[in-house]
């Protein structure tokens, strides 16, 4: 039998966790513009409780949703889950979300991915970090389908570093097998075989495995843009003005299908509430 999160829980009480028969979910995304659709679409939302930590909580039916952000980076988002982690032990299920970087020719911008393995490099070669329990992958993609949501399932690599340019994807692809590239995952994975929870990643292609990532450089670690250093960016690379559009708009599909997705797990595959109202 198939093990649920969403399908009758049992009634626990334990520390930080909640009572009865509702359900908490805890997402983890690096910058805010990752989670906007979604926060937009759940209300009433809170504060966390927390001076160390970012992000909200909601409701949505019997499930609970704690999104935190992380920061950008593997020890920014190791930090942030142990402490989301000690504050929520009672979570069903921990999820790594936000963008992604493609590593595959066969991925486009806004598509998602629910990863099957996580991997990261060390010394240029690839190290295996988690596997993503079948029954997890199971009922999260039957989740996913139900919506009428389209995904597909490979490894996401955590890299230390931004993958710039195409190159670099496909140089990782061949390496590690990953079909996607994020900056956070596999700490996030850690953390939680740590505590015995139940771990999965979804993330939606921002960039596709050729185009080149632009303005990094301009962004701080929790993904705000610093004015200075972005002028002084843009003054030196004035090309990259007609190319930010795009990038925004990438940003904008792929947050867009996170959201979709996160609501239909939280709600255990009903359609997203935008797709309802247009049917």
């Amino acid at each position: 039998m198939t093990a649920q999160f969403c399908f009758y829980p049992a009634a626990r009480s334990r520390a930080g966790g909640l009572t009865g028969t509702a359900v908490l979910i805890l997402l983890f995304y690096a910058f805010a513009r990752e989670i906007a659709p979604l926060a937009r679409r759940i209300k009433p939302r809170r504060a966390i409780d927390d001076p160390f930590l970012r992000g909200f909580r909601a409701q949505l039916g019997a499930t609970e949703i704690v999104a935190i952000a992380t920061g950008m980076g593997f020890a920014r988002a190791q930090r942030a889950a142990r402490r989301a982690l000690d504050l929520f032990p009672a979570a069903e299920i921990v999820i790594g979300t936000g963008v992604a970087g493609a590593l595959s020719s066969g991925l486009g911008e806004g598509d998602l991915i629910l990863a099957d393995r996580i991997v990261a490099t060390r010394g240029g070669a690839s190290d295996h970090i988690a596997t993503i329990d079948s029954a997890t992958l199971d009922e999260l993609g039957g989740y996913l389908r139900l919506a009428g949501i389209g995904y597909s399932t490979g490894a996401i690599l955590t890299s230390h570093r931004v993958l710039g340019t195409g190159a670099e994807k496909r140089a990782a692809n061949q390496v590690t097998g990953a079909i996607a590239v994020d900056m956070e995952t596999a700490a996030l994975a850690i953390e939680a075989r740590e505590r015995g929870l139940r771990f999965a990643a979804l993330r939606a292609v921002m960039d596709t495995v050729d185009d080149d990532v632009i303005g990094a450089e301009m962004a701080d670690e929790n993904g705000a843009v610093r004015p200075l250093t972005a002028a002084n960016f843009l003054m030196r690379n004035p090309s990259v003005m007609i190319r930010l559009p795009r990038m925004m708009r990438s940003l904008g599909r792929a947050t867009r299908s996170i959201a979709a997705a996160l609501e239909a797990i939280a709600s255990r595959g009903a359609a997203p509430a935008t797709r309802r109202r247009r049917g």
